[in-house]
């Protein structure tokens, strides 16, 4: 069988590629926008923070989209179903390479947030200043607790999605296995319309928890975000356990 390791390397090389590519048009699009700012005349050391912040959710949005398509296809295509290993082992050694991938893009975006806040450091500086005049005082160490919930709430929403979205993407490859033509199709606008309203539920509720993070963290402390994140994290388990008992019993490879 095939070992862990070697099944996350696999997994996680197009992925990669996916990755470097978003990045490499993400720069170009900072570029040319740094580029049509200075041609308007209204360039300012602001500017490449506000272009990098602007085009981040594209990147964050192309990031999801691409990594889970890569995600997706694995569970079917032969170059990686036919790998000597086991289902458990498979499904964990593309969830993680996902995680961690998603992570480096992360990491990445903080990067050149980074930069970009040392080339605005004066403006930023001098807004900081503000808010200390009319609040007294910033407590960091709040700052840095806020901003790590909020980070690995955002990673386990991520995760959740790739369970859900696989969950669906399985559970509609079962039931095209047992049903006619028109029969799959009826099943899989069901299903898409239910993904759609879980989606939507789903974000709404996580950006009430956001805001009820933000808004309510001086009196609630970390209390106010540890049992969503633990429910989410069930959730994950059990969409897991799930999706590897189909993938045992019913889903089938596909030519590539």
């Amino acid at each position: 069988m095939t070992s862990f390791g070697k099944l996350f390397k696999v997994m996680g090389r197009d992925k990669f590629r996916v990755v470097n590519l978003i990045m490499v048009v993400e720069l170009l699009a900072v570029a040319v926008s740094l580029v049509w700012t200075l041609i308007m005349g209204h360039m300012t050391s602001m500017g490449f923070f506000g272009s990098v912040s602007g085009w981040s959710g594209m990147a964050y949005l192309a990031g999801f989209i691409l990594i889970a398509r890569e995600a997706e296809q694995a569970f079917t295509r032969d170059t990686y179903r036919l790998i000597p290993a086991k289902d458990s082992s498979f499904y964990l050694a593309n969830l993680v390479s996902s995680f961690v991938l998603f992570f480096y893009l992360v990491l990445l975006q903080a990067a050149l947030h980074l930069i970009g806040i040392v080339v605005a450091w004066k403006p930023i500086s001098q807004g900081l200043n503000g808010v200390i005049v009319h609040s007294g005082s910033i407590d960091w160490g709040q700052v840095f607790q806020v901003g790590g919930m909020l980070t690995l709430l955002v990673l386990a929403a991520f995760v959740l999605a790739l369970t859900t979205i696989t969950l669906v993407h399985l559970t509609v490859s079962v039931t095209n296995n047992f049903l006619p033509v028109a029969g799959k199709r009826l099943i899989d606008f069901i299903l898409y319309i239910v993904v759609i309203v879980l989606v939507i539920r789903v974000g709404g509720y996580l950006l009430g928890q956001v805001n009820q993070l933000t808004t309510t963290f001086n009196t609630q402390g970390l209390g106010n975000i540890g049992i969503p994140l633990l429910g989410i994290v069930l959730l994950i388990v059990l969409e897991s356990l799930l999706n590897v008992f189909m993938m045992k019993r019913w889903v089938e490879t596909v030519a590539n």
